[in-house]
């Protein structure tokens, strides 16, 4: 379907010798700019999407495990020994058991809810504690100090620093000779962390294991253990098995339950953005087939000396489908090249809307990752282009075969 030969050089003539008044040439540029613009938005945007989506797995998993056994009652007794038996089960890599209780944390008249996770002291390192980066004091710290980790929105919004002291309140209330009351005490910030995931950073507190049990009164008891597997989507053959040895003991959930809304709509806003964006491609191509169009109604004589010239059919066919997907290979190739160049300043393309519209384009509260990333997919990349250059060559067949169809008697007997 492409030309050959002489029809080579005609093709070449239509797209760089156009008229004089410069109007298809103006016209093949636009067409290949807004096949360009389509191209580039249906990378970039999936790009983008597909990398909220997969941070937004790894940070949730990496902060609730792959499989969550929770105890019933709220207390897990004989934790050790359920983990080194859960643990021997093929596919699972580490365990954590951990506590976890709702507190009320205060600060110099501010208070605010959180949540406080009582961690194994190894865990209280930078690559155990799968944070993003430790924003001030040290993790090992914690240890030394009976102090505390917070997460960095949670001590924004309570104004403290390493150092200084949060009086953590518990809603479990304590038996005295004069009543029920609150328990509470006070700890040293010993540091401070960013998870990455803005709802993690603004209610975490970390603190020892047994500090927690202590704290909230659990005996030898933890609340729940985190076991992470070596294929995150073997869950659902493994959470059955754990299940079975675990027995009345607790219960076991996998990591799809945790939220199965939020990773539902995210795969539903990616099918439906990727439908959405093919469109600007469509109606691109209809760009390209308007051009086409056009030049076939101004060459027409040129296309009636080529047909007494003993030129068929199919070579006129094959000179306007090559004029047609040479502008639109251009635009695929130019929006391709403006993807990856989008993808690989995203930071400094987010920094600078942000500073000519003055809004903060990527909020934290809002989209959950306290980052912005792109991740190609390339298969859905591939996918994209083999789509713009199957809807190019589709735009093609009818101004190529209108071209192919013109009477050369017809055309000249007018000229």
């Amino acid at each position: 379907m492409l030309a050959r030969g002489y029809e080579v050089a005609v093709a070449k003539r239509y797209i760089l010798r156009p008229p004089s008044d410069g109007f298809i040439s103006l016209n093949a540029i636009l067409s290949a700019i807004a096949i360009a613009i389509g191209v580039w938005a249906l990378i970039f945007v999936m790009s983008i999407m597909n990398g909220y989506r997969v941070n937004l797995l790894d940070k949730i998993l990496g902060y609730h495990g792959h499989v969550l056994v929770q105890g019933y009652g709220g207390q897990i007794a004989d934790y050790e020994n359920l983990t080194n038996e859960l643990s021997a089960i093929p596919g699972v890599v580490s365990a954590l058991p951990f506590s976890e209780s709702q507190v009320m944390l205060t600060n110099r008249g501010r208070a605010l809810g959180a949540l406080v996770r009582g961690l194994p002291d190894d865990h209280f390192k930078e690559n155990k504690l799968n944070v993003t980066s430790v924003v001030s004091g040290t993790l090992e710290s914690t240890l030394e100090d009976r102090g505390v980790v917070l997460g960095v929105e949670l001590a924004r919004n309570l104004g403290v620093n390493v150092g200084d002291e949060v009086t953590i309140v518990s809603p479990n209330g304590v038996a005295t000779p004069f009543g029920s009351t609150l328990r509470y005490l006070a700890y040293p910030v010993s540091a401070i962390v960013e998870i990455g995931v803005y709802q993690f950073d603004e209610s975490f507190v970390g603190m020892p294991l047994s500090e927690a049990q202590r704290f909230f009164r659990m005996g030898d008891t933890v609340t729940n253990i985190e076991f992470f597997l070596d294929d995150p989507n073997m869950v659902d053959e493994l959470a059955p098995q754990m299940q079975e040895i675990t027995g009345n003991r607790a219960f076991v959930r996998g990591w799809r339950s945790f939220n199965s809304a939020l990773f539902g709509i995210l795969q539903s806003e990616r099918v439906m953005m990727f439908i959405v964006l093919s469109l600007i491609i469509l109606v691109a191509v209809f760009n390209i087939a308007s051009s086409l169009f056009m030049l076939v109604k101004d060459k027409r004589a040129d296309i009636a000396i080529l047909r007494t010239m003993g030129a068929t059919s199919a070579s006129i066919r094959r000179i306007f489908v090559t004029v047609g997907l040479v502008i639109g290979l251009a635009g695929i190739m130019f929006g391709a090249l403006l993807s990856a160049a989008s993808i690989y300043y995203v930071d400094e393309l987010k920094y600078g809307v942000e500073t000519i519209l003055g809004i903060n384009v990527w909020d934290p509260s809002v989209r959950f990752l306290s980052e912005l990333d792109a991740i190609v997919d390339w298969t859905e990349t591939s996918l994209t282009l083999i789509l713009a250059i199957i809807l190019t060559f589709l735009a093609t067949i009818v101004p190529a075969g209108r071209a192919a169809k013109l009477d050369p008697v017809e055309v000249l007997r007018y000229e």
